[in-house]
């Protein structure tokens, strides 16, 4: 995500909002991934105990999404097209703000929330 105009910040706002990501976690791991430095305002000790919280947490989340399946309660099916929007959602989020109206970005999330609806089935 090359561009965080502020525009972009609903979508990923609604993301985090629906996640069981903190706000906190998901900077940690945004920074960790692109190799930013932590904030100033967190001693290396929280920041490294954050850190770990987040590894153990996306290991239960892919644990969980791999057990749903097994069970059944998720649809195969739906994750390519949850593949296919995540890549046409990198593509819009690298273009810049005035490349995209507020409008579009709406209909993103109602799209991405209507797919997530369609992925449980129970």
């Amino acid at each position: 995500m090359e561009n965080s105009n502020i525009d972009y910040t609903s979508i990923l706002n609604h993301f985090i909002a629906n996640s069981i990501l903190t706000t906190k976690q998901t900077s940690i791991i945004y920074n960790k991934v692109t190799k930013s430095k932590p904030s100033k305002n967190m001693t290396p000790g929280a920041y490294y105990r954050q850190l770990g919280q987040c590894r153990t947490k996306i290991r239960k989340i892919v644990f969980t999404m791999l057990l749903l399946r097994l069970f059944g309660v998720l649809d195969p099916g739906t994750f390519s097209v949850l593949d296919q929007l995540n890549n046409q959602l990198n593509v819009m989020l690298s273009k810049s703000s005035d490349e995209i109206d507020l409008s579009t970005l709406s209909n993103i999330t109602s799209l991405i929330d209507d797919v997530i609806a369609k992925l449980v089935l129970i």
